[in-house]
């Protein structure tokens, strides 16, 4: 149980970190001088490093609905 409860914690502190990083990523991008500067941003910074941030957090929110399932103490021991 408090191998869950730290996972948990952990898991959180991902998605809490994602959320903190898109968020500056479209502050950056939004705070670019000219039209073609954001659009240069959006499309060689902000589409390919969000795309990773988003996968990092569909990740973790599936980790953590994994090891709250009734089968997660059995995966997290390797049984």
């Amino acid at each position: 149980m408090l191998l869950q409860l730290s996972l948990t914690f952990v898991g959180l502190l991902v998605c809490v970190g994602d959320v903190a990083a898109l968020a500056t990523l479209l502050t950056w991008q939004e705070r670019a001088a000219d039209p073609v500067s954001r659009r240069q941003r959006l499309l060689t910074g902000v589409l390919p490093v969000s795309s990773l941030l988003l996968l990092l957090l569909l990740g973790a929110v599936f980790f953590l609905m994994m090891i709250w399932s009734p089968q997660g103490a059995e995966v997290l021991i390797g049984g």
